[in-house]
């Protein structure tokens, strides 16, 4: 094999860059290969790369990423992920957790009959206006990854009707319902309230009150009704202050 030992390459005419085999592409199957490093000052473009990349990359980043980041990661425009540590879609951050400027998605809950859905695939936060009795409350898309809790959050508008204003048809006197995610399996517990009553809302037309729901978790390994504990209460009645 021969070696060809040069400080710099250039095109014939002395004025461009150096294409290889004169423009084509190398055979099928066939690479360029080097023990040492190549090092680039200009802008290196290519349809695919396959390896480690060491040290800060700066730019726009389109596609996929795949693999661990064991650096920072800063961003001034907005990171959409969709999935994150391969399927189980969770991230996990250190003690410190520092952003500027965090907004929460708001949902509208679905409603069917008297059963209140609230789906934590669209987030937490949640605006509703009353149409008919709530009954059973309904978590859907909650992660068994590991033990945890999640906290839903509900704006309660009072419609034309009040509903749920008395403890005997005041939410939690009925069972709540879990589903979980993957698999979309169900579970049924109770609401726990605070005193054993019921969560009842404001009875006036338009009245505005907050439902605050958490779903907990306790981690183990065969799911069962038991594994999931539902607290919830209201803080109602909001209005403008009366001096």
């Amino acid at each position: 094999m021969s070696e060809i030992r040069v400080n710099k390459l250039i095109n014939e005419a002395g004025s461009g860059s150096v294409e290889l085999t004169q423009g084509a592409t190398l055979p099928s199957g066939k690479t360029i290969s080097g023990a040492g490093s190549v090092n680039i000052t200009g802008i290196a473009t290519a349809t695919t790369f396959s390896g480690a990349v060491t040290g800060d990359v700066t730019g726009n980043v389109t596609g996929n990423v795949t693999g661990n980041v064991t650096g920072n990661i800063n961003s001034s425009g907005v990171s959409t992920l969709t999935t994150l540590n391969g399927t189980s879609g969770l991230v996990s951050l250190g003690s410190t957790f520092k952003t500027k400027g965090f907004v929460e998605t708001q949902s509208t809950v679905s409603i069917g009959g008297t059963i209140l859905t609230l789906d934590a695939s669209q987030g937490t936060v949640f605006t509703h206006t009353t149409s008919a009795q709530i009954g059973i409350v309904s978590f859907t898309g909650i992660r068994t990854d590991t033990a945890g809790s999640q906290t839903f959050t509900v704006l309660v508008t009072q419609g034309a009707t009040p509903v749920n204003t008395t403890g005997a048809a005041g939410i939690g006197t009925q069972l709540a319902s879990i589903r979980i995610i993957p698999g979309n399996v169900g579970y049924s517990t109770h609401i726990k309230v605070g005193g054993g009553t019921s969560i009842t809302l404001t009875n006036s037309a338009g009245a505005l009150d907050l439902l605050t729901f958490i779903v907990s978790y306790d981690g183990a390994t065969s799911i069962a009704n038991t594994s999931f504990k539902v607290v919830g209460f209201a803080a109602t009645d909001f209005r403008n202050a009366v001096v």
